[in-house]
């Protein structure tokens, strides 16, 4: 089974659990067996129509996947990774 590794700034929704083995087969199935399990975490991933937030970036066993990509298939080793850009000024 795939793990989504969560950020820290989104593991309120988790209650503090970084990594999430999940029964999924694309990284948009993963997002959402994590958000089935832990309710606000999608909104925080995804934006009202389904697509990736434009300040979240998405990386399968490290290498960054385009945020359109969210059919993309998962082997039951990788490893989705949430990684949340941080502004400020």
């Amino acid at each position: 089974m795939p793990v989504v590794v969560v950020p820290p700034p989104y593991r309120g929704p988790t209650a503090g659990e970084g990594e999430i083995r999940v029964d999924a087969a694309t990284v948009r199935e993963c997002i959402e067996a994590v958000a089935a399990r832990f309710p606000g975490f999608r909104d925080q991933v995804l934006d009202g129509r389904g697509a990736v937030h434009r300040f979240v970036s998405l990386f399968v066993n490290g290498d960054e996947i385009a945020r359109e990509r969210l059919d993309a298939r998962l082997a039951p080793e990788d490893r989705l990774e949430i990684l949340a850009a941080i502004a400020g000024g």
